[in-house]
């Protein structure tokens, strides 16, 4: 799955962001920086959608048709990823896939954890072996909340399949993010191009193209915050020599 990220998205990377989609960020401030967030917090993360804007879009997607925010805050916590393979069928999802509402979202990487034989658990941090960022594949919706009005913009990360080295990192669900590379990122939040045939592309990224190393558990402290840029760094661990 992936429920913790990186992004730190900087000057530079937004600047080439809207040129690549020729699009324009439209929020007044630059974007937070998370170097490590976790999805339960329902963080506001910089997202391009299929309809061109790129803006702040808070993680934990809340369909349309969600009557009441003691119901849309308790879904929002199980929509923080999407499985691939029943995005077209589930509830949750399947008016965001009709309607076309993909989106992308950049992240410098995400964490997950491998379960040792020992019992214990060990984060690693997987990120672009080539680039400066990872184009992950979601989907967003529009709700509006019946009893003040407000409009809650929200979005899913889809996950896939892991690939080999993914179903040795996450050896517990063997699920990664669904990461595109540039070209198809740009397929994906086409409308003209018809679900079906977008959802050809939730397949898992090529091994050879991403990279990762193992990080202290400061990525799960509560007595020091991990969204810092320390939590990125490599940290080796016994238990895991010549893995």
């Amino acid at each position: 799955m992936c429920y913790t990220v990186s992004a730190v998205i900087k000057e530079e990377e937004l600047r080439s962001l809207e040129h690549e989609y020729v699009i324009q960020w439209q929020e007044s401030d630059p974007p937070v920086e998370f170097y490590s967030v976790s999805g339960f917090s329902h963080p506001n993360l910089p997202v391009i959608t299929s309809e061109g804007e790129f803006k702040n879009l808070r993680w934990g997607l809340i369909p349309s048709w969600v009557k009441d925010w003691e119901n849309a805050s308790k879904l929002r916590t199980q929509t923080l990823n999407a499985i691939g393979d029943t995005i077209d069928s589930k509830p949750s999802f399947r008016g965001a896939v009709k309607a076309n509402h993909t989106c992308i979202i950049p992240l410098n990487g995400f964490y997950e954890w491998h379960h040792h034989a020992n019992a214990d658990k060990f984060p690693h941090f997987i990120y672009p072996k080539n680039d400066a960022l990872f184009y992950v594949a979601g989907l967003h919706e529009v709700w509006k909340n019946p009893a003040i009005g407000d409009a809650y913009h929200t979005f899913t990360i889809i996950t896939t399949a892991a690939n080999e080295r993914m179903e040795w990192i996450h050896n517990s669900k063997k699920r990664m993010p669904a990461i595109l590379n540039l070209r198809d990122s740009k397929i994906w939040l086409d409308k003209e191009v018809s679900p079906k045939d977008k959802l050809s592309l939730l397949t898992p990224f090529d091994v050879n193209e991403m990279t990762d190393h193992p990080v202290s558990k400061l990525i799960t402290s509560r007595k020091e915050s991990p969204n810092q840029p320390k939590v990125r760094e490599r940290f080796d661990y016994t238990e895991l020599m010549g893995a």
